[in-house]
């Protein structure tokens, strides 16, 4: 638009990484405050405001349901080490279970994973938190469980495919 965005306020119908992820940046540098509603809760999403607020944006309600962002003029440069990747992780876990093997995800995060790690535990799959992450071993075997995808702290629908 001419002049540049404005801020407003978006309701999503359903919660949606990308289009959070999307609008948040977009707002960040729009002119005037932008509230983003219905807002995905993902700890992506959290990490990306804490990026962007390291950045020198205003960002409040990171984590909630509403973000209400305050437009800013520029961001600056930040020194920030992003989180370890969730789908990754779940990924490897994966692997390891599969295979029979024995891995250290290194970097890992328990309090990230839940839903992801719940189910693989349910399968058959020992998960144990160590200095610097997950081990991830397979038990006595898998065996199948039932499993919903949903929103965070749901079961996260990019992990269906490598769960199955």
């Amino acid at each position: 638009p001419k002049g540049g965005l404005r801020g407003g306020r978006i309701v999503f119908p359903t919660v949606s990484v990308g289009a959070t992820e999307n609008v948040l940046m977009a707002a960040v540098l729009a002119k005037g405050e932008t509230v983003i509603e219905n807002a995905a809760r993902e700890p992506e999403i959290v990490d990306l405001a804490r990026c962007l607020v390291a950045m020198g944006a205003k960002i409040d309600g990171i984590g909630t349901e509403r973000l209400t962002i305050q437009g800013r003029d520029r961001l600056h440069g930040a020194t920030y080490a992003v989180m370890p990747d969730r789908i990754e992780t779940g990924s490897y876990a994966c692997a390891a279970a599969i295979t029979g093997g024995d891995l250290e995800l290194v970097g890992a995060r328990v309090e990230e994973l839940g839903a992801v790690l719940e189910s693989l535990q349910e399968a058959g799959v020992e998960v144990t938190e160590t200095t610097d992450g997950l081990r991830v071993t397979r038990a006595n075997g898998l065996h199948g469980v039932t499993v919903s995808t949903s929103p965070y702290p749901g079961f996260p629908t990019d992990m269906q495919a490598q769960f199955m």
